[in-house]
């Protein structure tokens, strides 16, 4: 299979996955949010944090190396050295898990309030079922097998939203809940295994290859930017808020926050796929076709991204209303910032993906420091005055801050530019969609739910009138539209008879 129809495959089953995971992620929210209310939901989001920031330390940057040299070696047709790969980083991905579990259970028994001592140690304990699969569903994707990682993902969140759902019912408390979700990580830990080795069974006994220098320089910068990035964009400003404002407000900063996150996947489809697309064209020596799938990416990013953002920033106080209840209204106001701050972090990720596959070592590093810098700064500054608002403030400084950074360094250092003509002109064409759509809405302060599609619907007729009349979307892209539907469709149909 070639690299563009891998990718075009790839991607299919990303966004089929990524559908399912968006549907089943809003669900998720609207049930825990309305059955534990604003305090236990601040308690929850500031655990869950907790989780991302301590996978992060633990995952380093071995998940993303796995991808890139798995990918190369399967360019390359060396499948026994692709398995290597997985388990050199398989072994070094259990030191460090169990250095951090080690570093951190003491003190999450001993410095946490009493009241989340057992979630935070739960969440401790399931580090190792966290990196373990990372490590061997990224090996799926480096093998171009995300068709495998898509069913396994979409078992595991219906699983979760069944344990979430019952949790809640029984009236289950926090350590309940979160144990509950370590079960069905388990579940998912043993299929993505069992599939990883499916797909590599003709190199399981290869030998295990030795760290070479040039894989060691590209994994520390890497390992450092993953953790940077952590900071930058998932929430470090909760252990701020957790300092200085109360659980309610740190609900509200944590429902915007994912509420934007969700609705900024669908854009995210585009990168899902691109690092092995990427690292393998790199490894086959193909830099014109890398340029034009970076371009090509970011534009349909933005295409994809800037009428979400519109349409979610101008009914955020009624789909606030609708989905959580007036109890979150507070929530609305900090949607519409972090839905645009969400489409830029989706951008960066074409650029990041870029990055990872050619195996640049100072760009990255230096961008995401600098945003980490500022947004520390900045949200030990302004969160104990302004809690949610300055939350935002330092978030966003932060995101624009690594953006433009890693944008103009990929330009200097690799001569590929960005669509900028393209990007003004979405630009425009989002604010008049925003407009539009909150003028029909009511300035956004209506609960209806027909008024709210009406509003969103028309807003999204605008946008599309506005792109055409500004050539962002032609032949090219209904063509490629129609093909990817096709191809969707075939990869449906192919998942069917394989099942009958």
């Amino acid at each position: 299979m070639s690299i563009q129809s891998a990718l075009m495959r790839n991607t299919a089953w990303y966004g089929l996955v990524t559908a399912v995971g968006l549907v089943s992620g809003l669900l998720m929210s609207v049930v825990l949010a309305r059955g534990l209310g604003p305090t236990l939901m601040g308690e929850l989001s500031y655990v869950l944090w907790a989780e991302r920031t301590l996978t992060a330390l633990a995952t380093l940057g071995f998940t993303f190396a796995t991808v890139r040299y798995t990918a190369d070696a399967f360019a390359r047709g060396e499948i026994g050295r692709a398995w290597g790969v997985v388990r050199l980083f398989m072994r070094r991905q259990l030191v460090a898990t169990a250095l951090v579990t080690a570093g951190t259970l003491p003190l999450a028994l001993t410095l946490a309030p009493a009241d989340l001592r057992g979630p935070l140690a739960v969440v401790v304990g399931s580090l190792f079922l966290i990196t373990i699969e990372g490590i061997y569903s990224h090996a799926l994707q480096g093998a171009q097998r995300y068709d495998i990682t898509a069913r396994t993902s979409t078992i595991k969140m219906a699983l979760q939203l069944l344990v979430a759902a019952l949790a809640i019912h029984s009236g289950a408390n926090l350590t309940q809940l979160l144990a509950g979700m370590t079960v069905t990580m388990l579940v998912s830990c043993l299929l993505q295994r069992h599939r990883a080795r499916t797909v590599y069974r003709e190199s399981l006994d290869a030998p295990l290859p030795a760290m070479s220098e040039e894989a060691r320089a590209y994994l520390v910068p890497l390992s450092i930017v993953a953790v940077l990035d952590v900071i930058v964009w998932d929430r470090s400003e909760v252990f701020f808020l957790g300092l200085y404002a109360s659980s309610e407000d740190i609900a509200y900063y944590s429902l915007a926050f994912g509420l934007a996150t969700r609705i900024m996947i669908i854009p995210g489809i585009v990168v899902g796929a691109l690092l092995p697309a990427f690292s393998a064209l790199h490894g086959q020596g193909a830099p014109e076709e890398f340029r034009a799938l970076y371009r090509t990416a970011l534009r349909y990013v933005g295409l994809v991204g800037v009428p979400l953002a519109a349409l979610v920033a101008a009914l955020a106080p009624g789909l606030v209303v609708w989905l959580y209840g007036d109890a979150y209204l507070p929530a609305a106001s900090l949607v519409g910032v972090m839905c645009a701050v969400s489409l830029l972090s989706a951008m960066r990720g074409v650029a990041w993906a870029a990055l990872r596959a050619v195996g640049d070592r100072h760009c990255a590093l230096r961008a995401t420091a600098v945003a980490a810098v500022v947004n520390l700064g900045l949200a030990a500054l302004l969160i104990p005055t302004w809690t949610t608002v300055g939350a935002v403030i330092a978030n966003t400084a932060a995101q624009l801050t690594a953006s433009v950074w890693v944008f103009v360094g990929i330009s200097r250092v690799h001569r590929i530019d960005v669509p900028v003509v393209d990007f003004v002109k979405l630009t425009l064409a989002g604010l008049l969609t925003l407009l539009v759509t909150a003028g029909l809405a009511g300035n956004g302060h209506s609960h209806e739910p027909l008024r709210l599609a009406l509003a969103g619907g028309a807003g999204l007729v605008v946008y599309v009138l506005a792109c055409i009349a500004a050539r962002l979307v032609g032949a090219r892209e209904w063509s490629f539209i129609t093909m990817s539907t096709r191809r969707l469709l075939a990869v449906r149909a192919g998942a069917t008879t394989t099942s009958l």
